[in-house]
């Protein structure tokens, strides 16, 4: 085993993505890094054997879905939409379109496909029948089916789900005309009806799924100001929405609030329990709560909900396997993501007699985890009196008693910003520990699993108020018996945006930054910026063309402020970056020129909006590593380094 962590061991760890479990409960399908591309592959889920590899191509496979009945796969691969066998045989594109197109789902006959496509200047759902060949008969790859669209309205749509009966498709959407509430719609799958909100009207509704009946949908609903599981019920003929029933009551989040299906609810296929998180401290739960006829009428609470998982981490939700079993993907601080299967006892029963069950393993045994620190919840107060929580990462000996070490510490902000660190498998903190530094991640204003208050509360303040609670974190830490005082921010995306925005508020504090793809004139971000990064910057500060609000745009962009920065200073971006555009490190870079500023800049050409080839995650970490040790801790940077 190695007794030190480098860049190397924590690279060499790509764990599968996006799991997938076969309608039999027998394989899973998965994405896994082969070659330089994402692979589609089947493993087994129960007992063990080889990996099958489906896909062999130079691009990356995505977003792998079961046919109903198992026997074949739905993926997108250069933003085409491709069915293939399950037996890796035969594959078909089915939909191509220069717009792009995602998110296949299987209607429950087997013989059509829902997909999202812009092709009409919106994320619009579009329906495709798929025959299936007959025995002997090859795929028609040069003809594609024609596709159908279901909807028309100016909005977007995402993550569709069908109904058990095939007659409805339930979507999540943001209304143009109102931006802070997300909800959800029904779409009639046979486009005779509109489209029309279901859930969502004055809150944020996510996560929809359909009760296994047809009758009900399920989903997270913030209107009491925390993400709460809720049963609606769904008239089948109509697509009526009825009465609605909240299964999960007080004050925490009861699944993630991006509403993908990983931290969405999940209904066993009886209908009588529902699968979903508990986010608290850092961690999410994956907890089971029973559904019965007397809790629904008297309103619902968690009191009959039962924990799975096996250890605090980071847990996220596949999918039921039958009724006994819960497919989840789990991460802790010494554990990569992987996929386990948890049992679930049943309703009011005793407790399963199987232990939980690890199905893949991407540690390699050569990982020195024995030597990982143990992170720390920190909980701390912003300058406006604001509570503030954050994970810290510490050598053992700086303990803070007399005689004990001490050390600089690395502010780190997450992206988003809506968004949170989680104290799951963060392998690059500990090497920074073992080089001697401490790292605090800091969940400042507007980030998620506290409530929709504290989320919102960067609104109109993008660079500013939630700055000010990066250096209230800094201050705070400098000030411990166990830190030496030195300070380093570090972020990527809006955390690389967040470092720039505190280098210039208080200049003096730190003295070393590291920027990840992050923005510097967030107006000029607005007009470059792909769409979703536009949507959410406009949810939080209005538009840039609005007069009442260009001034906010201007105090919350750093490279006004290049003049102030004292501390040197690491920019790095892809080129391809569509979310964050390379003008905003190129803005950056020149103003630092232009003032003086000591600054090294690096360009990956072959990346978009963060690191994707293993090759540029090696050099990025090295890079930030080497830096930080140069002008955090004074070493000087080795012969031949990055």
């Amino acid at each position: 085993m190695r007794e030190r962590l480098d860049v190397d061991a924590i690279v060499a760890v790509d764990p599968p993505q996006a799991f997938r479990v076969s309608p039999d409960g027998r394989w899973v399908a998965c994405l896994e890094e082969i070659a330089g591309a994402r692979q589609v592959c089947l493993r087994p889920l129960r007992g063990r054997g080889p990996r099958r590899q489906l896909t062999a191509v130079a691009s990356d496979a995505a977003d792998p879905q079961w046919s109903p009945d198992g026997t074949r796969l739905a993926f997108v691969r250069e933003r085409a939409i491709w069915v293939m066998d399950a037996d890796g045989g035969r594959s078909q594109r089915v939909a191509d379109h220069p717009a792009g197109n995602e998110a296949p789902r299987w209607a429950p006959d087997g013989r059509r496909l829902c997909f999202l496509s812009r092709r009409r200047g919106w994320s619009q759902l579009w329906l495709v029948e798929v025959p299936r060949p007959g025995p002997g008969r090859p795929p028609r790859v040069d003809r594609e089916p024609e596709a159908t669209c279901l909807t028309a309205e100016a909005r977007d749509l995402a993550l569709p789900s069908w109904s058990p009966d095939g007659r409805w498709i339930l979507a999540a959407t943001t209304e143009p005309d109102d931006l802070v509430n997300e909800r959800l719609v029904i779409v009639d799958a046979a486009a005779e009806m509109p489209p029309r909100v279901v859930a969502g009207q004055g809150s944020t509704a996510v996560g929809g799924g359909w009760w296994p009946d047809g009758r009900s949908i399920v989903y997270l609903d913030d209107q009491d100001g925390w993400f709460q599981v809720r049963r609606l019920a769904i008239d089948p003929a109509t697509g009526d929405a009825g009465r609605s029933t909240a299964l999960t009551a007080g004050p925490q989040e009861h699944g993630l609030a991006d509403g993908e299906p990983y931290g969405a609810p999940h209904v066993a296929p009886d209908g009588r329990r529902v699968a979903h998180l508990r986010v608290h401290d850092g961690l999410t739960d994956v907890v089971v709560t029973s559904i019965e006829p007397e809790r629904q009428r008297t309103g619902g609470s968690d009191a009959r909900a039962m924990r799975l998982d096996p250890e605090p981490g980071l847990w996220r939700i596949v999918g039921w396997v039958g009724d006994d079993q819960l497919a989840v993907v789990g991460e802790t601080n010494t554990r990569p993501p992987d996929l386990w299967l948890l049992p679930v006892p049943p309703p009011g029963g005793r407790p399963a007699a199987e232990e939980p069950r690890q199905v893949t393993d991407s540690r390699p045994g050569a990982l020195p985890v024995h030597r990982f620190v143990a992170p720390e919840r920190v909980r701390l107060e912003a300058r406006d009196g604001l509570p503030l929580e954050a994970i810290l990462w510490r050598p053992a000996d700086a303990d803070g008693q007399p005689g004990g070490r001490r050390v600089p510490v690395v502010i780190d902000a997450h992206g988003g910003p809506t968004s949170q660190r989680f104290a799951g498998w963060w392998p690059f903190f500990q090497l920074l520990v073992q080089d001697g530094m401490a790292v605090l991640t800091v969940d400042f204003r507007g980030s998620t699993g506290y409530g929709r208050a504290f989320r919102r509360a960067n609104v109109d303040e993008w660079g500013h108020a939630d700055t000010q609670d990066l250096v209230d974190a800094g201050r705070w830490a400098a000030a411990q018996p166990w830190a030496d005082g030195r300070l380093a921010i570090h972020g990527g995306s809006y955390g690389g945006y967040m470092t720039l925005t505190c280098l210039v508020e208080e200049p003096g504090l730190w003295r070393a930054g590291v920027d990840l793809y992050g923005d510097s004139e967030i107006a000029e971000s607005y007009r470059h910026g792909d769409r979703v990064g536009r949507i959410d910057l406009e949810r939080m500060m209005g538009r840039p063309d609005d007069p009442a609000k260009a001034e906010l745009y201007r105090r919350g962009s750093p490279v006004y402020g290049a003049e102030r920065i004292e501390a040197p200073l690491l920019l790095l971006h892809g080129r391809k970056d569509e979310r964050v555009v390379p003008l905003m490190t190129e803005r950056m870079v020149a103003a630092l020129r232009i003032e003086g500023k000591y600054h090294e800049v690096h360009w990956y050409d072959d990346e978009g909006h963060g690191w994707r080839r293993r090759e540029n995650r090696r050099d990025a970490y090295a890079r930030v590593r080497a830096f930080l040790k140069r002008h955090l801790l004074d070493e000087a940077p080795e012969a031949g380094g990055a």
